[in-house]
Formats: structure tokens, C-alpha cells, sequence
């Protein structure tokens, strides 16, 4: 088997559906796809299972991230190359047959080859990403670092090149070295896992690649949706909770700055959204709520899991 294909959909049928078609339709090479069906409902799951009868389907009836939920599938990968994919996505070309070939192009440390993405309406999404660390995080809060805008040898070129951040959306990556790196790091529920897995693979002496000819649509930010989900009282202190261990790693001194720098941001935010909510309403309410918890959630020793799951059930109740 040349390639496995992971997907992990939040019963998303619909969208789950265009990006398999797409595999579907222009994949030439050997292949083996496994969806990772993450709290379908029990109708969802069984147009699956009828209408992708060659999918291998892993039901995830748990609460879990994006990093235990791909492990899920991706301890059962027998490819050569794995292909992590966001359900939110479609392929218009030979993508995953194009992306294994480049690694015959690239030295035997090349471990990650992305493709370039692309916004429904065909403008550029990603291309790249430059490093990131707790620097490039203070600057791009106080608004002086735009990841996009910076210039940076490692993005936005063309041809074949070498990046330093891989692109969770869509990358592959060679099964055997993600295999010795373990995988995801599970203790990432939301982000900043695949910045974390490509900052290990550089600092391991493995190199990431994007060939820029090859594309694919990730269709996120242009759903033309404008409310934002009450979710997102809980995915945003989980995941900055994430962001903080990764910046700072063992030093603790840098793990108290960046806590005491990111709450002072989130519970001036958190004003600021709560005055804008007299006039704009529902999303700037939650968009207060969100950097509420962030602020609380940043002064506890819980792990990203565990600050998702308290504000998670606070929805739900």
C-alpha cells in the first residue's frame, strides 16, 4: 500500500462526502482511506457505511481532540506515506499520487511533503509555514506578526521547497517516521499539534517540504456562515492552554510570562467583546465568554482536555 488517508469528521456527512468524492475520483496510486467518525449520529454513520462501502470506518463515540482522534486510525496505517486530511477539504487533481512522488525528489531527512492550499474561490490559504515561537506569539497578539504577511524563506514559493511548519489541514508524511515520533502528541487537544509535530521533526533533523504545484481547496473561513458557535467557549482555553505548554517548554519562567501576558490579552478582549455585545449581539457575546475562560482557564494546572470538557458541559446543561 502506497498511501493511508486519515480523516477525522465531527459528523459532518455532508461535507465528509465532497472530500471523498474528490479522493475518490482523482486518486490513481494504491490507497486505503479510514474515517475516524468522531460522535456521529446513528443515521450519519449508516449513509456512510452504505455510500463508502471502502472506507474504513473508526467510530469515536469519546470525547477526544484532533491528535487522539487521527491516532485512532493512524496506528492502522499500512501505507508507505500517510496523508492527514481535514474533512473540510477537495481534491481537483492527482494529489496524493503527485505529493508521494515528490519525496523521490528529496533527501532520505525529508519527512513532511504539503500541498499548497487554497480557498474555495482559488486565493491563496497557506503556502508554507515559518517558524513559531514564543516571540513571533507576543508580537502577533499585539498586533505586530502576521503568520500570512511575514516574509520568510519558508513560504510562498514555488516549485518545491522547504518549509518549517507543516499544515494540519493537509500534509503527508512518511509512516515510519511518524510512527517513531508517536504520532500526534496526544496532550494537544485542539492546537498546536501540528506546529508541535513539525518543531519535533526539525529539532529530530527531519526537514518538511510543500511542492507548491499541487493544490487542493480547504474550504474553511468560506462557508459564508457569520455565527460563530458556542463551541467556542471551549475549543478557545483548550487550545490556548495548548499554545502556552508548547511556547514555553520546560522553562518555567517563560511558561509564567507567556500565562500572565495571555490572560491580561484575553480579559481585555473579553471588555472589549462585552461592550461590543450592547450592539452587535450574539457573537460578540460568546467571542467575550470565550476569552473569559481563557483567562480562567490559563491560571489552573488542567490539561487542554480537561478545560473542554468543564466548558463543554456547560453548553450542554
Amino acid at each position: 500500500m502506497e498511501v493511508s488517508v486519515i480523516i477525522v469528521s465531527m459528523n459532518n456527512y455532508e461535507v465528509l462526502s465532497r472530500c471523498l468524492d474528490s479522493i475518490r475520483t482523482h486518486t490513481s496510486t494504491s490507497y486505503e482511506v479510514f474515517v475516524v467518525a468522531y460522535l456521529f449520529s446513528p443515521e450519519n454513520l449508516q449513509h456512510l457505511r452504505q455510500n463508502y462501502p471502502w472506507a474504513q470506518i473508526i467510530e469515536s463515540n469519546e470525547i477526544r481532540g484532533f491528535s487522539a482522534n487521527n491516532n485512532l486510525a493512524l496506528r492502522k496505517a499500512t501505507g508507505k506515506y500517510c496523508f492527514v486530511l481535514n474533512d473540510d477539504t477537495k481534491i481537483e487533481s492527482d494529489v496524493i499520487t503527485s505529493l508521494a512522488a515528490t519525496f523521490d525528489q528529496l533527501p532520505s531527512e525529508a519527512a513532511v511533503v504539503s500541498p499548497k492550499l487554497l480557498f474555495a474561490d482559488h486565493s491563496l490559504q497557506y503556502c508554507g509555514r515559518p517558524e513559531i515561537n514564543w516571540k513571533t506569539y507576543v508580537l502577533a497578539q499585539l498586533g505586530l506578526w502576521r503568520e500570512k504577511t511575514v516574509e520568510s524563506p519558508y513560504t510562498n514559493r514555488i516549485g518545491i521547497f522547504r518549509t518549517y511548519n507543516l499544515v494540519g489541514a493537509a500534509f503527508m508524511i512518511k509512516t515510519d517516521i511518524f510512527r517513531q515520533m508517536g504520532f500526534f502528541d496526544e496532550y494537544y487537544f485542539f492546537c498546536p499539534e501540528d506546529i508541535a509535530l513539525s518543531t519535533a521533526l526539525n529539532r529530530r533533523g527531519y526537514f518538511c517540504y510543500v511542492n507548491a504545484s499541487v493544490e487542493l481547496i480547504h474550504y474553511e473561513g468560506c462557508s459564508g456562515k457569520t455565527h460563530i458557535s458556542q463551541i467556542k467557549t471551549a475549543t478557545a482555553p483548550a487550545g490556548e492552554k495548548g499554545v502556552i505548554r508548547f511556547l514555553s517548554g520546560s522553562s518555567v519562567v517563560l511558561y509564567i510570562f507567556l500565562t500572565c501576558f495571555a490572560c491580561v490579552i484575553a480579559v481585555l478582549r473579553s471588555l472589549k467583546y462585552r461592550i461590543q455585545s450592547k450592539v452587535s449581539g450574539d457573537n460578540a457575546s460568546i467571542m467575550s465568554a470565550a476569552n473569559r475562560n481563557v483567562a480562567a482557564a490559563l491560571l489552573t494546572r488542567k490539561t487542554p482536555k480537561e478545560i473542554f470538557v468543564k466548558y463543554y458541559n456547560r453548553i450542554k446543561h
